[in-house]
């Protein structure tokens, strides 16, 4: 069985060592066909767990930026960016999008004041 999120972060490690340039718009992986309710389910727990690794790490960068920017004497909360990756989650995925996008957001957010 292929794992389709493995061979696209496979080919990503392949390249050079320096930090890789963000992604602004990535493109959908090619979704496996698959032959049993159990390899779907191994993949979707697979999607899952990347997806909580990803959230997590997130995490770590928001509160970082929230710092820098603390210490700059800014705002935490950038509102007029987070409505942007509100409608960017909302434009790709739907009204469902930006709900996880919230969810998201307000995870990454910590502790307010």
């Amino acid at each position: 069985m292929t794992n389709v999120v493995d061979a696209s972060s496979s080919a990503a490690a392949a390249g050079s060592a320096a930090p890789a340039e963000p992604e602004t718009a990535a493109a959908p992986a090619a979704v496996p066909t698959i032959s049993s309710i159990d390899e779907g389910r191994h993949l979707i727990d697979d999607i899952d767990a990347r997806l909580r690794a990803l959230v997590s790490t997130r995490k770590e960068l928001s509160r970082q930026v929230q710092a820098l920017r603390a210490e700059a004497g800014g705002p935490r909360v950038q509102h007029g960016r987070e409505n942007a990756i509100i409608s960017s989650w909302a434009d790709e995925l739907g009204p469902r999008g930006a709900e996880i996008a919230l969810a998201v957001l307000t995870l990454c957010r910590g502790n307010l004041p």
